[in-house]
């Protein structure tokens, strides 16, 4: 039976497995970049809390200070001079941790009463000397009663203060004022906690944009940053946190470098079982194309074709065979001897031959034997058997070959009958022929006789 011819795929079979790995590859790449964005909004959302709690806390260290300031305020002014127990409380004022460096006491008309430590102009750069502490501050800071901040200034070293006037009063009558000086530089390095200044670089801009103060670390920027005016002091200054870069996170480039490998495996791998399955049908077409020749040849012989396996099943018939014993290729395929198309008379004599097929003895010439088709009539055959050999070499049964000699038999035995008459034909000549040449061998001297008779 020939194979059937599959029907060709359509033009968009093999696009599908390609679109579904861009699609699988898209939405990986659409779920890490969805990862990396919501990572990144999570860490601005840290940075501006941590940068909250940065301001915080530095406002609660300038109200604490306020707080120390004007509790020191009243005994400072009123107490000449100072007390142990008030150098004490000075001493703790201006603990490092604080930021402040400096406290100074002046007097109702803004004149310096005290300082500690004492300090000169000296380490005052610029404008700023003789401008110390600030008039326009103290004076701020009286009329409005509460504590003010000066503009930031540059001292030596780089470094930069501001000072914060606190106002005293006793009832309703005016003490003076206590003035702290900040080193803004030291307060950035001490009240940045260093889990802070692990993640994040912190510093302090002037209105003009130029950085002031700053503390950071070697390590590259991330470009995430967060900017706030730095109130109090205020005066235009801003304090900018920005964050480091993180460690390279190597799990999603792993897993991005994975799924780009694995797609173009899988493009690779389709790209390959395509030209395999084209490789597999072409050769499957032209196995129905040697298949249907094959066929067709086999269908158009007038000789029988049987093949069995070592134990006389029959595998397979032709055509011509099934015409020959008329018998179909369904009935006679996998039957066992007898066969039905064997001729009963010759059972005996058409076994012997099956057996000696079977081993292995059938002569080459072929071997005529009687058989019988399916509505009783009997012919005679010429059968040649040869080994059925598979692809691998291996003996799997044998091959037979049948030719219907009933008709050249018939004229043999015609041609035989007509040339024993025309031998019997001859003979009756030659008789004939003998007899005639005898009579005229004997006429001649009985004529002599009779003449000389007569005479």
């Amino acid at each position: 039976m020939p194979l059937p011819a599959p029907s060709p795929p359509p033009s968009w079979y093999w696009s599908l497995p390609y679109a579904a790995v861009a699609l699988f590859v898209a939405t990986m790449a659409a779920l890490l970049w969805l990862t990396h964005r919501q990572d990144a909004e999570e860490q601005r959302a840290t940075l501006i809390n941590d940068v909250l709690w940065m301001e915080q806390n530095l406002g609660f260290q300038f109200e604490r200070n306020n707080s120390h300031l004007t509790q020191l305020g009243t005994e400072l002014l009123k107490n000449t001079p100072i007390t142990p127990t008030t150098e004490a409380r000075l001493r703790q004022a201006l603990d490092p941790e604080s930021g402040l460096i400096r406290i100074l006491w002046l007097n109702g008309n803004g004149d310096v009463k005290g300082a500690q430590p004492p300090y000169t102009d000296s380490h005052l750069v610029g404008e700023t000397g003789g401008t110390f502490p600030s008039s326009s501050a103290y004076r701020l800071s009286r009329s409005m009663g509460r504590p003010v901040y000066s503009d930031a200034y540059a001292v030596i070293e780089n470094q930069t203060q501001f000072e914060v006037h606190v106002p005293i009063f006793e009832g309703a009558r005016y003490l003076g004022s206590v003035v702290g000086v900040y080193s803004l530089n030291n307060m950035i390095s001490r009240q940045v906690p260093w889990w802070f200044s692990e993640r994040y670089r912190v510093s302090v801009d002037s209105s003009l944009g130029v950085e002031i103060a700053a503390k950071s670390r070697v390590s590259p920027l991330s470009g995430l940053s967060y900017e706030i005016p730095f109130d109090p002091p205020g005066h235009g200054l801003t304090l900018n946190v920005t964050a480091y870069k993180s460690e390279v996170r190597w799990i999603p480039l792993l897993l991005m470098g994975s799924l780009g490998v694995l797609a173009g495996a899988i493009v690779w791998s389709l790209w390959q079982l395509r030209r395999h399955m084209q490789r597999r049908q072409a050769a499957e077409q032209a196995l129905r194309a040697e298949h249907a020749f094959r066929k067709a040849m086999e269908d158009s012989l007038n000789t029988g074709m049987r093949a069995r396996d070592l134990k006389g099943r029959i595998t397979y018939v032709n055509p011509a065979f099934c015409r020959m014993v008329g018998w179909s290729a369904e009935e006679l395929v996998g039957l066992l001897p007898p066969m039905p198309y064997w001729a009963p008379e010759a059972l005996e004599r058409t076994l012997a031959v099956h057996e000696m097929v079977l081993g292995g003895h059938a002569p080459p010439q072929g071997i005529e034997i009687r058989l019988m088709r399916k509505s009783g009539e009997r012919f005679d055959a010429l059968l040649i058997e040869a080994p059925l050999i598979d692809s691998e070499g291996r003996h799997i049964g044998w091959m037979g070959s049948m030719v219907d000699v009933t008709e050249q038999k018939n004229a043999q035995e015609l041609a035989r009958q007509q040339q024993e008459r025309l031998q019997a034909t001859a003979r009756l000549v030659t008789m004939g022929e003998m007899a005639s040449t005898l009579a005229h061998e004997l006429n001649q001297p009985l004529a002599a006789i009779s003449s000389y008779n007569t005479g």
